[in-house]
């Protein structure tokens, strides 16, 4: 937009331009002198138009084009190519393919609903994502450029659900290089006089999980987008290991090397990636663990493969616990190794060691003393004990304190189903193991929605391995659809049937046997069942729009919450329209019929959307936009609304009766 075709404002000028888009005369001014965005810019455009420069409207903040909503984006683009502001037909043509290959990859497009005089008045429209690729040219040794090219195979590879690829890219480095230009005469081989090879250097110790396999599904993806760069050129993946800088030594090094001082070896080291942790300073919660053939912990924070927890560094000597994950039957388990690290010396030497009860030192084949580090070791145990995705040896006996101590002396030995006797007396009820177990993982459960809820870094950690966040929250559903039982409107509700809660709805589907996707399909618990169809948004997703639709006290609610609504009333009416009567009975995905009936009465229609805590400023409650929304939410007929925050609270209410 900034010098290409001509200036932003085309044939009118500035004002003009943002008059229809704007309110300029109730916008507030920039300048302390002024009142209105209007006076700036008579004042800094018109009286003296060299204060600003002509794209300033880019980063006027009271437009808000750089951090707003994508509507007020859209509609300063679609401003762009009015027949107003852009007489030229061809020119206002060649900017609406541009902007739409930009756009592409968010989900919209223009497109020409209305016409004056024959030239299109476009509006923009959502529309497939294009994908995550927007081709620049690619220069050889353009680095950055080469960088982004990487960073789309990387996104590429997260979304076809390739993560152990996906991972190993992340620490990779792409650059270009000539393969010699090898000629080989086979029909259809694209063969040039000019060819390149795309080479990743990788961390050397990551080079075995490069297999065959995850190489292919790399070079695939990479070349997609090399492709899109225009570089068909670039014809094979070479993948090559890290090359650890030599050692800067004196010249007299024969007689030195025994003796070589610190800050050469702190040099040395410096050289390759670091692979330490360090307990004492790092936060344990950075990790994670990644990979599938050849697992391994992965700090997040520092972008880098963790094979050695430092519990102790001292001048001369460093304490380590080496952790490597083995995959043992489809369970990952740790194996450790506790070493110290002379940084002294390169030679190895004998350790002498005296040993109690001994009269003169013994040499001693392997002895770490931890004494020193002892909470540190320590940390670490805990955190591989705590991690869930791995199998670590569990003892039958753990120490106590205090009056757990006391409790565990008094039932040691005793028979569990006494034991869960006497628990059922104390509480009263009939209480199960089952019951049990079922309260605590629902505490667990609702923890987690908690965690997802208010926690934006655990959210972010829990979308990376999603497809998106939408999906993040539909698998907490999936895996606990007692939320949903009784969280609307308190009518017990449960699953179609022991199968997921996302349903094919129409197409093939559950009402044909064998489609529109609705996210979670329940029915009320009773002798006959009646329908209830969800959609789950996120509880990011806005619920008003951003400025007021006439300002104070007038809001209206966002397009995701109308487009949401509008999406479940469209799928029960779809729904509906494959049925017959008032009763219907419940097919199976592969057509196999059930004993559910199922009444198709004005089926009940949710929408999960959202978090009121968008009305709160400053710890207090907006009440004009909390009665926009309210208002707007009671007045749909079949459609219920609820917000995330709220859906949390009727859990609340099921597991801890608050």
């Amino acid at each position: 937009m900034c010098g290409e075709g001509g200036p932003w404002w085309g044939r009118l000028d500035e004002i003009g331009f943002l008059e229809p888009l704007y309110a300029l005369d109730r916008l507030a001014s920039t300048d302390d002198r002024f009142t209105t965005a209007r006076e700036d810019i008579i004042q800094h455009r018109i009286n003296n138009p060299l204060d600003w420069p002509d794209h300033w409207v880019f980063e006027y903040p009271q437009f808000r084009l750089l951090e707003g909503p994508d509507e007020i984006v859209l509609g300063f683009l679609t401003r762009s190519v009015h027949p107003e502001v852009q007489l030229d037909l061809d020119q206002s043509s060649r900017r609406v393919a541009e902007l739409n290959r930009l756009l592409g990859p968010d989900g919209w497009t223009l497109r020409p609903f209305e016409f004056i005089s024959g030239r299109p008045i476009y509006s923009a429209v959502p529309a497939p994502p294009t994908g995550p690729l927007v081709s620049v040219p690619l220069e050889d040794d353009d680095a950055g450029r080469l960088d982004l090219v990487l960073g789309q195979t990387y996104s590429l590879l997260e979304h076809d659900g390739e993560e152990v690829a996906r991972d190993l890219v992340r620490a990779a480095v792409l650059t270009l290089r000539r393969d010699g230009g090898y000629y080989h005469p086979i029909p259809g081989d694209r063969w040039t006089d000019a060819t390149y090879e795309a080479v990743l250097t990788v961390p050397s110790d990551a080079l075995p999980a490069y297999t065959e396999a995850v190489t292919d599904v790399i070079w695939q993806r990479l070349e997609t987008v090399l492709v899109r760069f225009e570089r068909k050129d670039v014809q094979s993946l070479a993948i090559e290991g890290d090359v650890v800088p030599l050692p800067s030594v004196p010249q007299d090094w024969r007689n030195q090397m025994t003796e070589l001082d610190i800050p050469i070896l702190q040099h040395f080291r410096l050289g390759s990636p670091s692979k330490e942790f360090d307990v004492t300073t790092q936060d344990l919660s950075d990790l994670e663990i990644r990979g599938q053939g050849f697992p391994y912990f992965y700090d997040t924070r520092r972008g880098r493969l963790i094979t050695e927890f430092r519990l102790d560094d001292r001048p001369q000597v460093a304490t380590l616990l080496h952790v490597a994950l083995i995959n043992k039957d489809g369970a990952l388990s740790p194996r450790i190794k506790l070493w110290k690290r002379d940084k002294t010396k390169f030679l190895k030497m004998a350790a002498m060691e005296a040993i109690p009860g001994t009269e003169v030192p013994q040499i001693v084949k392997a002895l770490v003393d931890v004494s020193d580090v002892h909470e540190n070791f320590w940390k670490v145990i805990d955190f591989l004990q705590g991690c869930i995705a791995l199998d670590t040896p569990q003892n039958s006996s753990r120490l106590v304190v205090g009056d757990e101590a006391e409790l565990a002396r008094l039932l040691a030995g005793q028979d569990r189903t006494m034991l869960l006797e006497a628990v059922k007396t104390a509480v009263g009820g009939t209480l199960t193991e089952k019951d049990i177990r079922l309260i605590s993982n629902r505490k667990a459960q609702l923890d987690r929605f908690r965690q997802l809820l208010t926690d934006p870094d655990y959210f972010e950690q829990k979308r990376q391995r999603a497809a998106g966040p939408e999906a993040v929250w539909q698998g907490l559903f999936e895996e606990n659809p007692w939320i949903f039982g009784y969280g609307l409107n308190l009518v017990a509700s449960e699953p179609l049937n022991e199968g997921k809660l996302e349903r094919i709805t129409t197409g093939a589907s559950i009402f044909t046997g064998a489609g529109k996707r609705s996210d979670a399909v329940m029915r009320s618990k009773g002798f006959i069942s009646s329908l209830l169809l969800c959609k789950i948004k996120t509880h990011k997703t806005p619920l008003l729009a951003s400025t007021p639709y006439r300002p104070p006290d007038v809001y209206q609610v966002s397009r995701d919450v109308v487009g949401a609504v509008a999406q479940v009333q469209k799928t029960a009416h779809k729904a509906l329209r494959l049925v017959t009567g008032e009763l219907h009975k419940f097919y199976k995905d592969d057509g196999t019929p059930t004993d559910i009936e199922i009444s198709t009465t004005r089926p009940r229609q949710v929408v999960v959307i959202g978090s009121l805590t968008e009305f709160s400023e400053r710890g207090s409650t907006n009440p004009e936009k909390i009665t926009s929304f309210e208002q707007y939410r009671r007045s749909i007929q079949d459609v219920e609304v609820i917000t995330f925050d709220e859906l949390y609270e009727r859990a609340c209410f099921i597991v801890e009766d608050r």
